[in-house]
């Protein structure tokens, strides 16, 4: 079966609480309040009171709730913690992204282990995590991850990394309908934007003005070394992240999913993405034990 990835566009997050969201759609379980104490400063969702962990990690231009809505109805069987990256409300505010220090955080919220989702930004996050603790990592699952260098060389690659160098440097200043708009063309994305852009979207896109994504690649020798199972899914609509999970995909190893016609944020077209991680992480479960 051929599938492919999408971009994760302004979509508004279900909830400002800093504890969980209380509104779902009709086809998915009510998110439950986790009686756990909180490891970190960011707030999260958490979907679910029972069976194993899976922690998802949003991408730049959405968060939690919105970047995972389609997920929720895996809490019938997971407990799901979609938190706020450092930088989206309401998790503390932040002058830059630093992927470095969301991997820190991200492990705080692995605890004794757990399953690990990670969109855009969000793989590249969960990748720095799972390298920083792989003993907490009971399967990785990126969704069309930025790590540019690790596909330097590679033709489509190195088109994508020239294109976004050359958008920050020309239009690093720009408003933030502008610098969207021109950032989403790069990637080859179709979206249509509101104006003006809905505050939560606001907020991610000015975080997206800090990144360097050319520039945040992953430790593949020390994943490479780990002994979890690894799943790298994309959409087929931006060439240059193609590439990127081609490496991902030989040098890591890990299965290969493609969904063609998705978004860049594959996890939105809801139930075919949704079997193939059920499926993905049921084979993975004997390495959870």
């Amino acid at each position: 079966m051929s599938t492919t990835t999408s971009w994760c566009g302004p979509r508004t997050a279900g909830s400002s609480s800093p504890v969980s969201s209380t509104s779902t759609p009709a086809s998915s379980p009510p998110p439950s309040r986790s009686e756990e104490p909180a490891v970190t400063e960011l707030a999260a969702e958490r979907w679910g009171d029972s069976g194993p962990p899976i922690v998802l990690v949003h991408g730049s231009l959405s968060s939690a709730a919105a970047a995972f809505s389609e997920q929720r109805v895996l809490a019938e069987k997971y407990r799901l913690i979609a938190p706020y990256r450092r930088g989206y409300s309401p998790s503390p505010s932040t002058d830059r992204i630093d992927p470095d220090r969301d991997a820190e955080e991200i492990v705080e919220l692995l605890g004794d282990g757990a399953h690990l989702v990670g969109t855009s930004m969000g793989g590249v996050v969960s990748m720095r995590a799972a390298a920083l603790a792989p003993e907490k990592v009971w399967s990785l699952t990126v969704i069309e991850p930025p790590a540019m260098p690790n596909a330097a060389g590679r033709p489509e690659a190195d088109k994508l990394i020239e294109g976004m160098r050359k958008h920050w440097a020309e239009h690093g200043s720009d408003d933030l309908e502008s610098f969207a708009a021109g950032f989403l063309k790069t990637l080859n994305v179709s979206m249509d934007l509101p104006s003006p852009l809905p505050p939560p979207f606001a907020e991610a896109v000015g975080n997206l003005k800090t990144e360097r994504p050319w520039e945040t690649g992953v430790p593949l020798e020390k994943l490479a070394a780990a002994g979890f199972p690894k799943l790298v899914v994309t959409g087929g609509g931006t060439p240059g992240f193609e590439d990127v999970a081609d490496v991902l995909a030989e040098r890591l190893p890990a299965k290969r999913v493609r969904f063609d016609g998705s978004p860049h944020a594959v996890q939105k077209i809801g139930e075919k993405f949704n079997t193939e991680l059920l499926d993905f992480l049921s084979s993975a479960g004997e390495h959870a034990k």
